[in-house]
């Protein structure tokens, strides 16, 4: 493969490790069916789901749907699923097609367009509203899931099944190592050649995953090396679709009306602090926050502030439902 090729393929490819371009037309959310374990999303697709409800007898404040990033599960937010409960919050998430628990082996590191992932958050959204239709709904978005949240509720603008506001955990607002536009042209071209071929990153020049901190005390390698969901490579059009997906940050930032809460780190492997900021400041919301964690890194609610995160994020939910019910 082409050296510059490879260069190209590095950058995306620890994007996708971490965690076309989003439609502007409204998302349709589908007839699905929330079962017991599994749903069914708007195309028949079935996928794992999992509930951490609130106490016995206690009525819910508002309800969390969290999306989760690539090489994820649904099984990353059990501190979310732990904790927002017991402050009157019941927690919601589902596996994202394309990932470790993707039901369908042969599907997993791959993803025909970022407009299925758009369509399965706004299905699952609808599906859990009918469950709570006089409960708040909000959704935290972390990594991929940062960007897939951001760009479904952009297209969703105007609809009433709108969230209530949202949660952009570590957002992916831009790379910390920018592409030039020919590096870009050759990762688009190979992706439409051989859109299935799949690169892991010890096949993309060597990269070692161990260095990868994504908390102030692991790397990604040391995690995923005991990580039963772990996707080991990924689809040339999946890295494609993530790159659209990013093109369409600005624009999509530029669509949102309702609440919006950014949670980041400085020392995000994925995006520095300046990008960060930048997409932030792209939010045309009246009622947007931006919360810094300093002393963490890529996955907030595994690390050493992981408290502060939920305090946090119990704060402006808390805010959010008072606002409602005025």
């Amino acid at each position: 493969m082409n050296s510059t090729l490879i260069q190209c393929l590095i950058v995306l490819t620890v994007l996708a490790v971490l965690s076309g371009c989003a439609s502007v037309k409204k998302i349709a959310s589908g007839r699905g069916v929330l079962c017991a374990e599994d749903w069914v999303s708007y195309d028949g697709k079935s996928m794992p789901w999992k509930s951490w409800p609130v106490p016995a007898g206690v009525s819910p404040r508002g309800v969390v749907i969290a999306v989760h990033g690539l090489s994820g599960a649904k099984s990353d937010f059990w501190y979310l699923g732990e904790q927002l409960p017991l402050r009157g919050y019941t927690v919601y998430a589902y596996d994202l097609r394309g990932q470790g628990n993707d039901p369908v082996e042969a599907e997993r590191g791959d993803i025909t367009k970022a407009t299925a992932w758009q369509r399965d958050l706004a299905t699952f959204h609808t599906l859990v509203k009918r469950r709570h239709p006089k409960t708040p709904v909000f959704w935290y978005g972390e990594s991929l899931g940062s960007l897939i949240s951001l760009h479904t509720a952009a297209d969703l603008l105007g609809n009433r099944s709108d969230p209530d506001g949202i949660i952009l955990a570590s957002p992916v607002a831009g790379l910390r190592v920018a592409l030039s536009g020919f590096k870009r042209f050759l990762l688009e071209t190979a992706a439409k050649l051989s859109p299935r071929s799949r690169y892991t990153l010890g096949e993309l020049a060597g990269v070692d995953e161990s260095k990868i901190k994504v908390t102030s005390q692991s790397t990604h390698g040391g995690q995923m090396a005991v990580t039963p969901h772990h996707v080991s490579a990924f689809s040339l059009r999946l890295l494609s679709t993530i790159g659209g997906m990013l093109d369409a940050n600005t624009v999509s930032a530029h669509r949102l009306k309702m609440p919006v809460l950014f949670i980041a780190s400085p020392n995000d492997v994925l995006s520095s602090a300046d990008q960060i900021q930048a997409l932030f400041a792209e939010i045309r919301s009246r009622d947007k926050k931006l919360l810094w964690y300093t002393r963490s890194y890529h996955l907030l609610l595994h690390d050493v502030q992981r408290e502060e995160v939920v305090h946090d994020v119990t704060h402006w939910l808390d805010r959010q439902v008072e606002a409602i019910r005025r």
